[in-house]
């Protein structure tokens, strides 16, 4: 029994290219994809710019850019980016402009 788990080992390792299969005869967990951010169009205008207006006013810079919007009947989420490396800040708002919550999503204890 050993030499035949030895030889599927083998086999295995040297299709591991074609087959998926990991050197020890088991698979390998799956790749993670990158999720593509949502951009809703339907977030009202107004909502934007509330949003982009109290992130850049909290974080005290000028350099925002909308990386994420959904929208929702209640409140909408807005994902804004802050500075070069674009921070993301969390920011919910009615869809008439006006913000309900905003929040950094940097784990800012590593700062």
């Amino acid at each position: 029994m050993r030499r035949f788990m030895t030889s599927a080992a083998v086999i295995c390792a040297l299709t591991a290219s074609l087959t998926g299969c990991a050197a020890d005869g088991t698979q390998p967990p799956p790749m993670a994809t990158a999720t593509p951010a949502l951009m809703d169009e339907s977030v009202p205008p107004v909502a934007r710019s509330a949003c982009l207006a109290a992130v850049s006013n909290t974080a005290n810079n000028g350099n925002v850019e909308i990386t994420e919007m959904i929208y929702s009947e209640a409140n909408s989420q807005v994902t804004v980016g802050v500075g070069p490396t674009r921070a993301p800040w969390r920011c919910l708002v009615s869809n008439s402009g006006v913000v309900a919550n905003i929040m950094s999503m940097t784990n800012e204890g590593s700062l």
